[in-house]
């Protein structure tokens, strides 16, 4: 058993594809190594669950602010805890935040460069700590997991890091709550509708999501697929979110367009289940949980082509070029008419999630550490 720090300074309060990696793999962790792991105090409340070998540190809420806790985790934070005391050490969020140095074996999870594929997703200010704090500080951690090869051959690309430097540690999912064998009321889901809905879980953030693309290519969909099928957005806003939510108000099919917002962690595998298909659209993913989630509930899947999701989805998923409206719609068209081809993309997406385990990615961390 060992005793792991793991930095929760990147938790954005419980509502983030970060926050939901760091529980899923704390999760694994306490199973059989102690955790001291180190979080806001107003994230105590909404973290999810509790264990014996799990103890919470927290620091003051007034850290919180992105630029003091970007500083203070760099510069403050390695040098203010005693470190020697911990086997190692591990930085979940490792391209958010990093130490200035490392007073014991650091492993830090990488998750994306999409910044570098997204023109104008940050400003300048935050550009400069991605494009040169991080690389700088990044190169002196002991060992980096990428989640996947598309993240390891971007930070070989804009990093200039050696490939042997890097390591490819697939996420998991949640293989309790995601299940082919759901039983859904349609009572239970949050949806206005009694209509079959096409489903995008993903935070309402413009452009990377590319929301705005996936309802062009939903309204020039024929007027009868529209009529028995909806489009379901469900995800917290983020930045650019009112000029989705201003194109789908003023869509000529804003009655059949539904922004749900944030939804209850527990009622994702329902909509997952209940959805005819779930539409990825992203302009870029470091890896597309959301694809692994829909494909366990038996869900059949169309994403992009581009960056790690044609690599998660392999041969069970459809996938077509996210800046082409008319390719989105018409590979709606083609999965939606076709029965015999849902059901063979749901028989291979059950095949294609046994490759991802919480418990195999957690193992390659205390592993990295055991052969170090």
């Amino acid at each position: 058993m060992y005793r792991i720090f793991v930095s929760g300074m990147a938790y954005d309060e419980g509502k983030s594809g970060i926050s939901d990696y760091t529980n899923n793999v704390l999760k694994e962790l306490v199973k059989n190594h102690k955790i001291d792991f180190l979080m806001f105090k107003k994230d105590v409340d909404i973290f999810p669950f509790r264990h014996k070998n799990l103890t919470i540190l927290t620091v003051q809420d007034s850290l919180s602010k992105p630029i003091i806790n970007m500083l203070w985790h760099l510069f403050i934070l390695p040098i203010s805890r005693n470190f020697r005391k911990y086997d190692f050490i591990f930085l979940p969020a490792g391209n958010r935040r990093l130490f200035w140095i490392y007073p014991q074996f650091t492993i830090t999870t990488f998750h994306d460069l999409s910044q570098f594929h997204i023109q104008g997703k940050y400003d300048k200010l935050r550009m400069i700590y991605i494009k040169k704090i991080i690389p700088f500080f990044l190169k002196k951690v002991h060992r980096i997991f990428a989640i996947s090869e598309s993240t390891k051959n971007d930070l070989m690309r804009f990093y200039h890091l050696e490939t042997n430097k890097i390591q490819v540690n697939y996420n998991g999912y949640n293989q309790e709550n995601f299940r082919s064998d759901i039983v859904v009321d349609r009572k239970d889901l949050p949806i206005p509708i009694d209509k079959n809905f096409l489903l995008y879980i993903s935070r309402i953030e413009h452009p990377g999501k590319n929301h705005l693309n996936l309802i062009k290519a939903y309204e020039i969909l024929p007027d009868e697929i529209k009529e028995q099928y909806h489009l379901v957005f469900v995800g917290k806003v983020w930045a650019g979110s009112e000029l989705v939510s201003e194109y789908a108000r003023n869509s000529k099919d804003s009655s059949r367009i539904h922004l749900l917002g944030f939804v209850a962690y527990d009622l994702l595998p329902k909509l997952y289940k209940a959805a005819t298909l779930y539409v990825l659209p992203s302009l870029y993913e470091g890896f597309g949980i959301p694809l692994l989630e829909a494909m366990a509930c038996g869900t059949p899947v169309i994403c992009s082509n581009v960056s790690s999701l044609p690599e998660v989805g392999g041969n069970a998923v459809i996938t077509f070029n996210p800046h082409n409206v008319k390719e989105i719609s018409q590979t709606i068209i083609n999965t939606l008419v076709n029965v015999d081809l849902q059901n063979q993309m749901i028989e291979k997406g059950l095949e294609q999630v046994k490759k991802f385990d919480w418990r195999d990615h957690a193992e390659k961390i205390v592993n990295e550490f055991q052969n170090s």
